[in-house]
């Protein structure tokens, strides 16, 4: 490291110190308004138990890079690091179990739709893996299908943003502490073909990289505006979207600043915030504005892997989308299924930088499910964006312009296995299904608990 990123990471180690006191602030708000329940830990241990063995690794190994005999890096980790992971995984399915029967038999939960549409995207990814001769579930695919069917019987609001806004909440400090304690371990070196940032590093936190770090940021910053109280939440956005800025990624710099936009610009409240003033709602011009720029992340995101040569020169990602564009077509009704992809690798068929995922939303999902999962996906974001209808758009929009201004180079959401952003899909499909409405008619404000003690259920 040089002395000029040695100072950086420095700065984002004590900025994280410092965010330690509005993030115990908001927090101790939470506990006394009794936001925190069940939901929220579910959310929480879902975010924790999916990256614990990457976090493991980069903090005892120190991100020390594994080379092959012809000197190219390995993907994946040690067997240690997979033991832990196994362990993990087990743990999160267990967790999604008990609480999906807790709350059927002791709290008698409304089923949720979004998050059965969601696994309906699942399970049709996992009947094209049978279909083409893989095997037709592994684990991390039976935990996310665990984690999406918990969710439709979670309660859905505040209490699901504040779980993720704790994972965020977690892995940006655990970032800071190591940045402090060891601070070569946080970034990843900078190459011809992954240039430093606008900060000169590449800032991954704990995680394995600095894309997945960001993903992570990004898709919290709504969570965190949504569901903290009181002025600390905007402080503490604006932490995280200066986070994602040091994670040296173009592509989440944008999605940060113009999530941060959105935010101030419809300031969407939750229907147990207290009534505001009339002008202080987001009219109708706002809402088509912020109509008019979901739209265009949507079209953009869909059309630039089948479009690539109009968009400059985006490398292998051009390069990959060429081939599952040629190979879908031999199967286009229900695609290759989840795990087709990934599998490519192995037999050398693609780079290893490109066999997570295709890195983009639609053409991954078109590719794994076909048209039938495309259609699937198209469904499940109009439910979320329009089900609260006119008062519930201004919170649906500024939890889904991360994902589809991500989803353009990325793939935030993964429906074919259990992942670092598994957390997030599963708090995108518990927004609140009813928003507020006149104050005195139908709230459902809640009033600090007396006691000081957090609800359950």
């Amino acid at each position: 490291m040089t002395q000029q990123q040695s100072t950086t990471v420095l700065i984002i180690g004590i900025l994280t110190l410092l965010s330690l006191i509005p993030w115990a602030i908001a927090f101790h708000r939470a506990r006394v308004f009794r936001d925190w329940d069940l939901t929220s830990t579910l959310v929480l241990l879902i975010g924790v138990l999916a990256n614990l063995p990457a976090t493991a690794y980069v903090i005892v190994s120190g991100r020390e890079e594994r080379l092959d005999p012809l000197g190219d890096a390995v993907i994946g980790f040690p067997s240690w690091v997979n033991r832990i992971g196994v362990v993990a995984n087990g743990l999160m399915l267990l967790v999604c179990v008990l609480f999906m029967v807790g709350r059927l038999v002791f709290a008698r939960a409304r089923i949720n739709a979004a998050p059965l549409i969601a696994a309906v995207i699942v399970l049709t990814m996992s009947a094209s893996d049978g279909l083409h001769g893989q095997p037709l579930w592994t684990p991390r695919e039976l935990t996310l299908l665990a984690a999406l069917l918990a969710a439709s019987v979670a309660r859905p609001g505040r209490s699901a943003l504040l779980g993720g806004a704790a994972v965020a909440m977690v892995y940006t400090v655990l970032g800071g502490i190591e940045s402090l304690i060891e601070p070569s371990t946080v970034v990843r070196p900078c190459r011809s073909d992954n240039p430093c940032g606008d900060l000169g590093i590449l800032y991954a936190g704990v995680l394995s990289n600095e894309n997945i770090f960001s993903l992570l940021v990004v898709a919290s910053i709504p969570f965190v505006w949504l569901a903290l109280r009181g002025r600390v939440r905007v402080l503490l956005a604006g932490y995280l979207a200066f986070v994602a800025v040091a994670t040296g990624s173009f592509l989440a710099s944008v999605t940060a600043i113009a999530a941060v936009a959105l935010l101030v610009l419809l300031r969407p409240r939750l229907a147990d915030q207290p009534a505001v003033a009339r002008s202080a709602e987001a009219g109708p011009g706002r809402r088509l504005l912020a109509g008019a720029v979901l739209a265009g992340a949507t079209a953009v995101g869909f059309a630039v892997p089948l479009r690539p040569g109009r968009f400059g020169d985006l490398g292998l990602r051009a390069a990959i989308w060429d081939i599952a564009r040629e190979e879908w077509t031999r199967s286009p009704l229900l695609g290759y299924g989840g795990e087709a992809w990934s599998g490519k690798y192995p037999g050398g068929e693609i780079p290893a930088a490109t066999s997570p995922s295709l890195h983009n939303q639609w053409i991954d999902v078109l590719y794994a499910g076909g048209i039938v999962g495309l259609l699937l996906f198209a469904v499940l974001l109009a439910y979320l964006l329009f089900r609260g209808g006119t008062r519930g758009f201004p919170v649906a929009a500024c939890v889904l312009l991360p994902v589809l201004i991500a989803s353009v180079l990325e793939r935030p959401w993964s429906f074919g296995l259990s992942n670092s952003l598994t957390f997030a899909l599963v708090v995108a499909t518990l927004l609140p299904v009813q928003t507020r409405v006149r104050a005195g008619v139908g709230t459902t404000e809640r009033r600090p608990a007396k006691s000081g003690m957090m609800s359950d259920i």
